[in-house]
């Protein structure tokens, strides 16, 4: 029900819900997003004027990750191809929210990883931050509301390096750089702020940012269309990127070949189920059935073994499902199909130059500040 009703919230922002009572719910959308827009205004210029003061951890350098929408614009991959850069060189910690985990709701930050891979579960700490503490077993990962406690512990376990997961909105966290990540299907989140639009802040906002990276670019032209958009509102250098997928694999982590052709049932709980749909397709497989929960959310166990009855009976040889939903499976019932996951990665495409400049000067303040 919750899922119906966000999507249909979501077509009617978009436009795609027309009628009577799409029209009048615009408007009431309109007149609730002005309240949000002047308490988010007026926390930004108390910032901006140095009214409230920021507080900056003992840690040589802090990387904001984050955007200006609410939803998906690719955040974790985006955090993660920025921590590889540096993982190797410097003693690196992430620090995230872990958006509808228990560990949110706890007064202290939870240490996910000390730097030998996640010791809390992805029921426990959220399926992102699980996501990175495995993909990146070497770095600290601390959960946590609290990014204040979280960087001073992440400071005193050694961190060198500061990436602060989905951050832009938490100004009282100083920070050295601030990476805003923009959906290049719709970056400025239908220009109206919530609930009327998907802006969490004015379009302005990205002034603010040192690099802004332009997620699910299709091709050249879309990106400089896109760059030259962004330009109006930021100096900033703007770099493409898109996800691709590395290989397709079971539980037990054996690679399967190509999709091709191949009939598979598909289910996830992320923001952007299309991108999901799109990128099957893409591969060569024919959806024969979508089974779709919200973002962080997972599909329940004896729900995916109906689902899995119903595809079987479509003809379909296996399950599909994402990395981040994959984390999320704790309970293997014994299901009609088994289930694969789509391994992918996010590579730059667009503003090669760009990218290296801010390495550079990451790696530069690094060097000076260690």
């Amino acid at each position: 029900m919750k899922r119906h009703l966000e999507n249909y919230l979501v077509d009617v922002i978009s436009g795609k819900q027309k009628g009577f009572c799409a029209f009048m719910l615009k408007i009431a959308l309109w007149c609730l997003s002005w309240p949000y827009r002047l308490i988010v205004t007026c926390r930004n210029l108390a910032f901006d004027q140095g009214w409230v003061s920021c507080y900056s951890p003992p840690v040589p350098v802090v990387i904001s990750i984050g955007n200006i929408v609410v939803g998906g614009t690719g955040k974790t991959p985006v955090t993660l191809m920025i921590a590889q850069e540096f993982y190797e060189d410097f003693r690196l910690a992430v620090l995230s929210r872990g958006y509808r985990s228990q560990a949110e709701k706890l007064a202290v930050p939870v240490i996910l990883s000390k730097g030998d891979g996640p010791l809390q579960s992805a029921a426990f700490c959220g399926d992102e931050p699980f996501l990175i503490a495995q993909n990146l077993p070497k770095a600290i990962v601390i959960v946590g509301k609290n990014r204040h406690k979280s960087s001073d512990m992440a400071a005193r376990a050694g961190a060198q390096l500061i990436l602060l997961d989905d951050g832009m909105q938490h100004r009282r966290l100083a920070r050295d750089f601030e990476v805003v990540v923009m959906d290049s299907t719709d970056p400025f989140g239908q220009s109206h702020y919530l609930p009327r639009g998907l802006l969490r802040e004015g379009i302005s906002s990205i002034s603010r940012a040192d690099l802004i990276i332009l997620n699910h670019v299709a091709d050249n032209q879309q990106y400089l269309d896109m760059k030259e958009k962004i330009a109006r509102y930021t100096k900033a250098p703007v770099v493409g990127t898109r996800m691709e997928v590395v290989s397709i694999e079971t539980f037990r982590g054996e690679v399967l070949g190509s999709m091709k052709d191949k009939k598979v049932g598909i289910f996830c709980g992320i923001a952007h189920p299309e991108y999901f749909e799109h990128t099957v397709t893409q591969e060569g497989g024919i959806i024969v059935d979508s089974a779709f929960a919200g973002d962080h959310m997972c599909i329940d166990p004896s729900t995916l073994a109906d689902f899995a009855l119903q595809c079987k009976q479509k003809g379909a040889e296996l399950l599909l499902c994402t990395e981040k939903d994959k984390v999320k499976i704790f309970d293997m019932k014994e299901l009609a199909l088994p289930i694969a996951w789509v391994k992918m990665r996010l590579s730059l495409v667009e503003g090669h130059s760009e990218w290296n400049n801010f390495k550079e000067s990451v790696t530069g303040d690094l060097k000076r500040r260690i």
